[in-house]
């Protein structure tokens, strides 16, 4: 079989959508990435330039892979990042390394033009593509005995919930709340809304006696909420208890980036449990600037010992400064600086275990607090 390796065309796409709805409802439940990510995939809309594609040579298509480019802000450093999904394959044409090609071409492309790629998908699949499991994610449980007993005085009477779509005073809140985000994704405003509903989540607006006073995504079983944000942190208590009443979850479990100390030190009071664990598989192409970004959210959040730290990581060589001043990365390595491969930086870098890597960087830098919300994976 004749196979082509190519960026999809417009007048594909149909087709792209529909392979991608094949496999993944052939290997796991039924799919339609129209309505999994409307953002996208909605109606209208032709994202077929996003997607590298094996074509036989009747022009049928046997495998895909689609790239969006997202822009990061970080501390106000501005990172380029992409999150790889929709990969697809046949199945009767699995064995035949398409998959690899389609991604050895992405990251050949992505080198050129990317900070950082982020997917979400089984580790040893990607970690043969230069992919580590790493970031910060914290999910808190929330649940009826924590409602009844540690919000017991808590009034909840002046809240209610309603379809953030119906509500544009919530939607244009909404709107100002993601941008006081430290990190956030760039969302386009005519799509926000859109991007909110990804992957079967539903937003809400949050009112307080009637006007705005936030969000949330909650799940179709209101079990998960995925993304919250207030006016008002202090009224997060009230908001949930209102939520529950409403809802019945049951219980519900919160999403949240580790650096959200606000939302996270008022779910500590009465949440009944959390964990901490990776948000995403994370690829870095450039050290310094990702570096720079997240030392920079992780010592206003979280903190940061002071400190010098110098290293060639996968070839890229770096010295790190923090000061009371803030974080400085300089793309230069002291004479004898550790020398580590990319899988091995990315370790360090990423994962939970860097604490355990004694004398390769400060205590306390790594992992990274790198988070990707729901509403803007693919």
């Amino acid at each position: 079989m004749e196979i082509t390796f190519r960026k999809a065309h417009p007048e594909e796409y149909d087709a792209c959508v529909d392979l991608v709805n094949y496999v993944f409802s052939y290997d796991h439940r039924p799919h339609d990435f129209e309505k999994m990510i409307p953002r996208v995939y909605g109606p209208g809309k032709n994202a077929a330039e996003l997607h590298r594609v094996a074509v036989d040579g009747m022009g049928r298509l046997w495998a895909a892979i689609a790239c969006l480019p997202e822009t990061l802000t970080v501390c106000g450093h501005e990172l380029r990042a992409w999150f790889i999904g929709s990969v697809s394959v046949h199945p009767r044409a699995r064995g035949e390394g398409f998959m690899k090609r389609l991604m050895a071409d992405w990251d050949e492309e992505l080198r050129e033009s990317c900070d950082l790629a982020v997917l979400s998908g089984q580790r040893q699949r990607y970690e043969y593509f230069g992919y580590t499991s790493g970031g910060l994610k914290l999910q808190w449980t929330v649940d009826e005995a924590n409602i009844r007993h540690a919000l017991r005085s808590v009034d909840d009477g002046s809240f209610s919930f309603r379809p953030l779509a119906e509500s544009p005073e919530a939607l244009t809140l909404a709107q100002e709340l993601h941008l006081r985000r430290p990190a956030r994704v760039y969302r386009a405003p005519v799509l926000f809304e859109e991007g909110l509903r990804s992957f079967g989540m539903h937003p809400l607006a949050i009112l307080k006696k009637g006007k705005a006073a936030g969000y949330l995504t909650a799940s179709s079983d209101s079990r998960t909420i995925n993304e919250i944000a207030l006016e008002d942190n202090e009224d997060l208590g009230p908001v949930i208890k209102a939520f529950f009443a409403c809802y019945r979850p049951g219980h519900v479990t919160i999403a949240a980036s580790a650096t959200d100390t606000a939302l996270n030190r008022r779910l500590e009071t009465f949440a009944e449990s959390w964990r901490l664990e990776a948000s995403e598989m994370i690829r870095i192409y450039r050290f310094a600037p990702v570096l720079e970004a997240y030392l920079t959210l992780r010592q206003k959040t979280l903190g940061l010992v002071p400190g010098e730290w110098s290293a060639v990581l996968g070839g890229q060589p770096v010295t790190v400064r923090v000061t009371g001043a803030g974080v400085t990365v300089e793309e230069k390595a002291a004479p004898g600086a550790p020398e580590l491969d990319q899988k091995q930086a990315q370790s360090l870098l990423l994962s939970p275990q860097s604490c355990l890597q004694d004398g390769l960087a400060p205590a306390g830098w790594f992992p990274l607090p790198i988070f990707w919300p729901t509403a803007d994976q693919f």
